[in-house]
C-alpha cells in the first residue's frame, strides 16, 4: 500500500509498504481522509529521515472487523489517537491520556491503518468525511476539551494566542458558543482567516504593544480568558500579562519551559490556569451534537491534496499560510 515517509530536510515522499496486519484488539480501516497536525512539523524539519509518519488524525471505512462484533465492513469511523491499556484506573475513568502504558497512534498518512477497536469513533452516516476528520481530530477535539476545562461564560472576551489549526478551531468554537474572540498571531494570513471564522478582532503578535492593544480592546481590563495555542514562551508571558484580574488562562501549546510571576500573575491577579492535552472518548458525541446545531468545523480547512502531493501541504504549514490541511483519498 502507499504510505508517506519523511525523507529528512523538510521533504516527504511516498513509499510502498505492506498492508497492516491487525492484532487481536484491532480493526483495519481504509483511510478516506487524513489531516496534517502541527505536531508533525518538528519531524518534518529534521535532517533525519524515517520510515512511516506521525499522522494521527483520520477517518475511513472498516474493511476488516477482525472478529469484533460491534463493527462491520463499511462502518464509518474516526480515531481517538491516544490508545490506553483499558484496565488501569485512568482508563476506567475515561482518561486514557493519563494511562501509564498508553500508546499514541500514527502512520495515518497511508491507504490503510490498524487501530484498537476501543478507540474507533463512529462517524454519523450524514456527516461528510471532511467534517468527520475535524470532529475526530486535534483542531476541534483539543479546542472542545479546553472549553470544558476552562468554562465559557456567555459574552466572555477571549484572546486566542496562536491561530494555527488548534487556535483556529478555538476561534470557530468559542465564537459559535457566544464569546467575543480576539485572534493573536504573527501571520497576517491566519489573522484574516480568524476573522472569517468569527473572530471579533485580531492583533498582530510579536510586535511592541500587543498586550496594550488587547487591554485597549477590552476597556483597559484585559480579556476574560486567554488561550495559549502557539507553543511560544513569549505568548504565554503575554497571555498572563494581558488577562484581566480574576481571569483565566488556558494552555495547549506544547513547550518545555516558560516564565510567569507567581506573585504578579497568580497571587495578586488571582488567575485560574488550565492545561489541556487531548479530548476524551466521551466528548466525541457532544461535538457531533454541536455540528447538528450548526457548528461547521470544516470551515477551518483551507487546503486539500491527494496523498501523492503531501509535500505541498507541509510546505504551506511551514510558511504558516494555511488553516487545516487534508490529504484526501476518496
Amino acid at each position: 500500500m502507499k504510505s508517506l515517509r519523511f525523507a529528512g530536510y523538510s521533504k516527504v515522499e511516498i513509499e510502498d509498504v505492506p498492508e497492516p496486519r491487525p492484532t487481536a484488539d484491532q480493526v483495519v480501516i481504509d483511510i478516506k481522509v487524513s489531516a496534517l497536525c502541527g505536531s508533525e512539523m518538528g519531524v518534518f524539519r529534521s535532517p533525519e529521515g524515517r520510515h512511516g509518519n506521525p499522522g494521527h488524525e483520520f477517518v475511513g471505512e472498516v474493511v476488516d472487523p477482525n472478529g469484533h462484533p460491534e463493527f462491520a465492513v463499511g462502518d464509518r469511523v474516526g480515531a481517538h489517537v491516544i490508545v490506553g491499556c483499558g484496565t488501569c484506573p485512568h482508563c476506567q475513568e475515561g482518561n486514557h491520556v493519563f494511562c501509564p502504558n498508553m500508546l499514541p497512534s500514527g502512520y495515518a498518512h497511508a491507504e490503510y491503518i490498524a487501530l484498537s477497536a476501543r478507540h474507533c469513533l463512529r462517524v454519523p452516516d450524514g456527516m461528510d468525511w471532511d467534517t468527520g476528520v475535524m470532529v475526530a481530530g486535534d483542531a476541534m477535539g483539543v479546542a472542545y476539551h479546553l472549553t470544558r476545562r476552562v468554562g465559557l461564560q456567555a459574552h466572555d472576551t477571549v484572546a486566542v494566542f496562536g491561530c494555527g489549526p488548534v487556535g483556529l478551531g478555538a476561534v470557530l468554537l468559542w465564537s459559535f458558543l457566544g464569546a467575543r474572540v480576539i485572534g493573536v498571531d504573527m501571520s497576517a494570513y491566519r489573522r484574516d482567516l480568524a476573522l472569517k471564522l468569527g473572530a471579533w478582532r485580531t492583533v498582530a503578535a510579536g510586535k511592541h504593544g500587543t498586550v496594550d492593544r488587547l487591554r485597549k480592546l477590552t476597556g483597559g481590563a484585559g480579556p476574560d480568558t486567554c488561550l495559549e495555542c502557539s507553543g511560544n514562551p513569549l505568548a504565554i508571558e503575554a497571555a498572563f500579562d494581558a488577562v484581566r484580574k480574576g481571569g483565566k488562562v488556558g494552555i495547549v501549546g506544547e513547550q518545555p519551559l516558560a516564565s510567569f510571576s507567581p506573585s504578579g500573575h497568580l497571587i495578586h491577579k488571582e488567575l485560574s490556569v488550565f492545561g489541556a492535552w487531548y479530548f476524551r472518548l466521551s466528548e466525541f458525541a457532544a461535538m457531533v451534537e454541536l455540528c447538528s446545531r450548526g457548528l461547521k468545523p470544516r470551515r477551518v480547512i483551507t487546503h486539500r491534496f491527494p496523498l501523492e502531493e503531501a509535500q505541498k501541504g507541509y510546505d504551506l504549514m511551514a510558511r504558516q499560510e494555511c488553516g487545516k490541511v487534508l490529504f484526501v483519498q476518496y
